[in-house]
């Protein structure tokens, strides 16, 4: 039967539930408990005879004469961030005998597979010993007008899982799984910062200049004041603003927008956590990272080591230390601190790497690195000391003014976390907007912006301090074993259909 023709089905069954005075959309739904406290408590429950009432999705059903069985799930689940088996699901069984021939020929004829029902009943165990609930009676909560598919299981294109994760989520209980750890993480983390001594604050998503990081924004405009604006592409000017306004240590879990492509560790809108310590340093924040990536792997696996891609990765620290200029030496063969811009330009092109006309040597580097290296890094690794030029945010290096106190955690070739010694002078803040700018006029859209408001702030003053991004949907895909960041963003962006 085509779909059409289904649709057209159910919707008859809409009209006649209504003709028989139900409502097949009810706004009160009077369940007495989820089903998975039910089976927990079945022994109790079934011994008492007690009456409890059950709602969830019909997902399978099987006549039998004058009695129908079918299964039930209201997507419930124990212990919802660390185990696979959902106990959500139970097997109903109705019976004309006991609910009455009226009662059943409504159940016959209104109710389908992936309908919402809500059953009261009791009880017991069938002689295959299955927990089973006996329907007194029942009642729709939602009548699906679409099936549920039959084939979901092995589908092949991958992007309809992703524009129907509803679906994607009902069949595959391993997608819901990681889904569930995913806001667990996301708890961890904000338990962790707090535990820290961070406060968590808010920050404006538009903004009248995009800063933060090195990225093309997204650009919108607000009617009632006439301006253009920007969606935020990081929250790191604000909370270091925050600094020079007394807080001592800020975090934030922010939605960050980013103009760029989509690939298995990018999405035009993703989340971050940043924080900023005042009185602190890169090296406190590297301590402070090894201490995060224990807490969060002991909690969720009961141990540091993790499974990803097949390979075996231990958080336990301390993480080795690899220099920015020694990674360039071994994957480019040069030294980023001697070779100019042809030689970079001249390698890139022998090591098959495409680059922009306008990239400069620090551009070019940094290409080689994530291009590179960083497929190759899987355990913990810090990469410390960056370019001066690829870092406009941070301190400069007392021993070494032309690389930055600076590190990104590498881990499965992922870069989990940037974090730096903050800049405050406001001068090199300054001065440093200006060559961005620079940048920016050659062409590099990717170029921050000179923000007058920021390096006012910074005249006022604003404390040492050390700061962090570290992104939540790497480390989600990382710990859950995800092959990209579109596995675990509950409705990554599609390219619509037409």
């Amino acid at each position: 039967m085509a779909l059409e023709e289904i649709r057209k089905t159910k919707i008859e069954k809409v009209e006649a539930a209504i003709n028989a005075g139900l409502d097949p959309y009810p706004a009160v739904c009077n369940r007495t408990h989820k089903i998975s406290e039910a089976l927990a408590d079945f022994e109790r429950l079934s011994q008492d005879k007690k009456i409890i009432t059950l709602a969830g999705r019909v997902m399978a059903m099987r006549e039998h004469g004058g009695s129908v069985f079918f299964d039930i799930d209201d997507g419930s689940e124990t212990d919802a961030a660390n185990r696979l088996s959902s106990d959500g699901q139970i097997q109903v069984h109705v019976k004309e005998d006991v609910i009455g021939k009226e009662k059943f020929g409504l159940f016959k004829t209104l109710v389908d597979i992936g309908d919402f029902l809500e059953i009261r009943g009791f009880l017991f165990k069938t002689k295959k010993e299955e927990r089973t609930l006996e329907t007194e009676d029942f009642r729709l909560l939602s009548k699906a007008l679409l099936p549920l598919p039959e084939k979901w299981h092995g589908l092949q294109d991958v992007e309809e899982r992703y524009r129907k994760r509803y679906l994607d989520m009902l069949f595959n209980k391993e997608i819901k799984h990681k889904f569930m750890l995913r806001f667990k993480i996301i708890g961890l983390l904000r338990d962790f910062f707090k535990d820290n001594g961070f406060l968590e604050v808010e920050t404006p998503i538009l903004q009248p200049l995009a800063g933060g990081a090195s990225a093309r924004p997204f650009k919108t405009h607000m009617n009632d004041l006439n301006v253009d604006l920007y969606l935020r592409i990081a929250p790191e000017l604000y909370l270091k603003r925050l600094l020079v306004g007394g807080m001592e240590k800020v975090f934030e879990i922010a939605k960050n927008f980013r103009n760029e492509g989509m690939d298995r560790e990018h999405n035009p809108e993703f989340n971050m956590l940043e924080a900023y310590a005042a009185y602190k340093d890169y090296r406190w924040m590297m301590e402070l990272t090894e201490k995060m990536m224990e807490f969060l792997t002991r909690e969720i696996f009961g141990k540091t080591e993790v499974e990803y891609g097949g390979a075996k990765i231990d958080f336990k620290k301390p993480y080795k230390r690899l220099q920015f200029n020694d990674i360039i030496k071994k994957y480019a063969g040069l030294d980023y601190d001697t070779a100019d811009g042809g030689d970079f330009k001249k390698r890139a092109g022998e090591l098959g790497l495409k680059i922009e006309k306008t990239a400069t040597k620090e551009n070019i580097a940094d290409e080689i690195y994530k291009k590179l290296a960083r497929p190759q890094i899987i355990n913990p690794v810090f990469v410390v000391d960056h370019p001066l030029e690829l870092s406009p945010l941070a301190k400069k290096l007392p021993e070494n003014a032309g690389h930055v106190a600076r590190f990104q955690l590498l881990a499965a070739g992922f870069e989990l976390t940037n974090a730096f010694s903050e800049l405050n002078d406001p001068q090199d803040q300054l001065e440093r907007f200006r060559l961005q700018e620079q940048k920016r006029k050659k062409g590099d859209e990717e170029a921050q912006r000179l923000d007058k408001d920021f390096v006012e702030a910074l005249e006022y003053g604003m404390p040492p301090a050390a700061g962090i991004g570290i992104g939540i949907d790497r480390l989600v895909a990382l710990l859950t074993d995800s092959h990209s960041l579109r596995e675990i963003l509950l409705f990554p962006i599609m390219k619509q259909k037409e």
